[in-house]
């Protein structure tokens, strides 16, 4: 590449600086600007409401994401939660299925386990 020289420098730093201002100005003048400007408030507000109405879902698929990353909890584990017991045996973004000692389903949803004391037993794996 071509070294530029002090004045080759500076009459391209002030070339891009016209650019710019004549782009805003342009802009400006004929509204582009307050078109772009009330679009991003109306996506923003949007986002605001979507994410308020979908808040409860939102913190259970976080926490979803927490329990698939956890590797203290896997299916085959033993749980007990609000002195309920059972083994798990399905694991999902929203929630995890674990079969209890009379046969029934408890379905807990994987915020309880970030916001309520749980106990896991691992269940003994073979090491290889």
């Amino acid at each position: 590449m071509k070294n530029f020289s002090g004045t080759q420098k500076l009459t391209g730093l002030v070339t891009i600086v016209i650019i710019i201002s004549e782009i805003i100005f342009l802009g400006s003048f004929l509204g582009l600007f307050e078109i772009a400007l009330e679009m991003i408030t109306s996506i923003g507000v949007g986002m605001v409401i979507f994410g308020i109405a979908l808040q409860h879902q939102l913190k259970n698929i976080a926490a979803g994401i927490g329990v698939f990353l956890n590797p203290d909890i896997n299916i085959g584990d033993s749980i007990i939660i609000q002195e309920t017991h059972g083994i798990i045996i399905e694991l999902h973004l929203t929630k995890i299925v674990a079969l209890t000692e009379d046969g029934g389903r408890l379905i807990i949803p994987c915020q309880k386990l970030a916001e309520d004391f749980v106990t896991v037993y691992n269940k003994q794996r073979k090491s290889h």
